[in-house]
């Protein structure tokens, strides 16, 4: 039977057990382990008769190395598993994967795409003794009360506040390193209930003490999953917590023991009680003579051999959801990354995109010396720096090159997240942005000059590529627009000049102005247009394009950026917006305000239609159809997270026939 080789990054106390437990799998072997430490890499060798190494590269590049096992401190595991990926390795790192969704999002993507096998270090969901917490829910048979869940993981470490526990620039805390436990075991429970692998809160609150130098000494959150289905989660770096799950329902209840090692420390033995009002009724009790780790070593080499990039026990959909609410948990507490966190993240230094084969097109615009992407990315809705460079990183890696951007964005961080991300990469001369100002109650030619000004310097660039007027005031003559933007392109601040949500008869009135007087017309649109029509705006102000518009826009060959080009949401399949995907939750109130027609009703069950006989989501042959329209059509995206943008992007790739165009656009 083949085995997996196995290297080790940081020999500490985990990597020594995991060393131990390898022994008595089937599957696997240690073969090297790697610690920037020469003096303790070498006795761990030496220790366990492998090689040791103290350069990365020579480790990481091994040819014997199949996985590795990553038992660094948290701040560690993004680099060391970005490394590992890049050099074709799987990987097995401890809990919590990253310091942060973002991170999260970037490995994830990138393993899955190089087709790695990457699983996040939770021993307890390897072993049966979860199973079985899970085939006896059925025990919680009372339907008419909720569902409690209790769980907690606290333990009272006595370290210097340089130690990891208390060191934020580490990952301190007691949320990231043990309040995961618990969060995680009320996912899977309320989702089981509900018939998902893991699920969502509806709702989460916390409160919790934070130690003087900034991270999180305990914690208690509630969590809302459901009318029927709540949960309280604790931990601890300071007290000793009982540790122990609790299920109850009615009068039912299931207890669990210390959940987390499954009787690890009590050699072996464990046990699920089943009470009723109180009082015993069953016990099911397991003795576990193989151990945490060698289960879980033996159940990862398994998906490595056949060929598996994510565990069934805990998937990257799971990760990345776990990442998310470890997110949120933090900052409902009130904890906050230091900026010399920010400024030393890995994401900032990895440039892990940057250099990726391309999977966007470019073709030239007209009027600029810049080639740009059939797609753009709306540059409102990161929220964070770290936020902002992952997807731009991303969009750009994948060939993107065209950033939407306003002065009213985010309060202006829109412009200053892009600012700082362009200025960081340096890649000013090889992107397009598209600026705009003046939107209302701001929508006057006076304010045009002022607000391009300041989105200038927060973009730290000299010049707009782009710029669009971001309304319209019909109380203003469209000469007064025409000939402030003259002016203001005369300047050099801007190159091509346009218009956002602005009706046909005033864009055309715009332009027979501008050619009267020798100015330059406009030659750019940015309304909206999807397979979708609105019944009314999304938003006060907002115009989008018709049959007609878009006839006028191709003869007059002027480009077309349509935002909410795959109408808000509308053309996703609501069993479609998985768990992973917290930030795409298009609202129904605004579905039946804004989509809700007869017209609409029946392209979107041609569009679903099609998806299933094409086996891609619908929301990407709708994007898909407003690409297929014309090649003067760019159209804005607003992705939230890396598998958001890869939808819309590998939408670009789908060719529809002429049959199934007109399938689409029935009436």
């Amino acid at each position: 039977m083949r085995k997996i080789n196995w290297g080790i990054i940081g020999p500490g106390s985990i990597a020594n057990a995991f060393s131990h437990s390898i022994k008595a799998t089937t599957n696997s072997q240690l073969v090297s382990v790697f610690g920037r430490n020469a003096e303790k890499t070498d006795s761990f060798a030496s220790k366990f008769n492998i090689d040791g190494c103290h350069q990365l590269n020579d480790f990481i590049s091994s040819k014997e190395i199949d996985a590795v096992y990553i038992a660094t401190p948290h701040s560690e595991h993004f680099i060391y598993v970005l490394e590992a990926i890049k050099n074709g390795k799987h990987v097995l790192c401890e809990k919590p994967l990253t310091m942060n969704a973002y991170e999260s999002m970037i490995l994830l993507d990138l393993a899955n795409s190089k087709n790695i096998f990457l699983m996040e270090a939770f021993m307890y969901r390897v072993h049966p003794q979860t199973k079985n917490i899970l085939d006896n829910l059925d025990y919680l048979s009372d339907v008419k009360e909720k569902v409690s869940i209790e769980a907690s993981f606290g333990f009272n470490a006595d370290v210097s506040e340089t130690h990891r526990l208390r060191n934020p620039i580490l990952g301190g805390g007691a949320i990231l390193d043990v309040g995961c436990y618990p969060l995680t075991m009320a996912k899977l429970i309320a989702g089981h209930i509900q018939g998902l692998h893991f699920a969502e809160p509806k709702n989460f609150s916390a409160t919790g003490q934070i130690d003087k130098t900034g991270v999180d000494l305990q914690s208690h959150a509630q969590l809302i999953f459901s009318e029927s289905i709540e949960a309280k989660i604790s931990c601890a770096i300071n007290e000793d917590f009982v540790n122990n799950l609790v299920i109850t329902r009615g009068k039912h209840s299931i207890t669990v023991e210390d959940p987390w090692h499954c009787g690890q420390f009590k050699e072996g033995h464990s046990s699920i009680l089943l009470l009723d009002e109180g009082t015993f009724n069953n016990e099911i009790s397991f003795i576990d003579d193989i151990g945490l780790f060698t289960r879980e070593i033996e159940h990862a080499s398994s998906c490595i051999l056949e060929q598996k990039i994510e565990s069934l026990f805990i998937s990257h959909a799971e990760t990345q959801s776990n990442m998310f609410w470890l997110d949120r948990w933090r900052n409902e507490i009130g904890i906050e990354c230091s900026r010399s966190f920010v400024q030393n993240s890995p994401i900032f230094k990895s440039q892990a995109y940057l250099y990726q084969d391309p999977k966007l097109h470019s073709i030239d615009l007209l009027g600029l010396d810049k080639a740009g992407s059939r797609l753009a990315i709306g540059c409102d809705n990161q929220t964070s720096d770290l936020h902002a460079f992952t997807m731009f990183d991303h969009f750009y890696g994948s060939g993107g090159r065209i950033f939407d951007t306003a002065y009213i964005y985010n309060y202006g961080m829109g412009d200053k997240y892009l600012g700082d991300w362009i200025h960081a990469r340096q890649v000013e001369e090889d992107v397009v942005v598209l600026g705009k100002a003046a939107h209302t109650p701001e929508c006057d030619p006076k304010y045009i000059r002022p607000q391009v000004l300041e989105s200038l310097e927060r973009l730290q660039i000299s010049q707009l590529d782009i710029f669009c007027l971001h309304r319209d005031n019909p109380d203003i003559p469209v000469g007064e627009f025409v000939d402030a933007l003259a002016e203001i392109k005369n300047e050099g601040l801007i190159n091509l000049i346009g218009a956002s949500n602005w009706e046909m008869e005033r864009f055309s009135q715009a332009r027979n102005y501008a050619v009267k007087k020798g100015r330059e017309p406009f030659s750019v649109l940015s309304n909206n247009f999807s397979l979708a029509e609105m019944i009314e705006p999304v938003w006060p102000g907002c115009v989008g394009v018709n049959d007609n518009f878009l006839k006028y826009l191709i003869e007059e060959e002027i480009m077309l950026f349509p935002w909410s080009s795959q109408a808000r949401g509308f053309f996703i399949k609501k069993k479609e917006i998985i768990s992973s995907e917290h930030f795409s939750n298009p609202t129904l109130d605004e579905e039946m305000r804004v989509w809700h027609y007869e017209k609409n009703l029946k392209r979107r069950q041609a569009c679903f239609d099609l998806a299933d006989e094409r086996n891609v989501q619908p929301i990407q042959i709708a994007l898909a159809y407003v690409l297929h329209k014309s090649d003067l059509i760019f159209p804005l995206i607003g992705p939230r997270s890396i598998s958001e943008s890869n939808s819309s992007i590998q939408a670009t790739h789908i060719e529809l026939t002429t049959t199934e165009l007109q399938a689409l656009a029935q009436d």
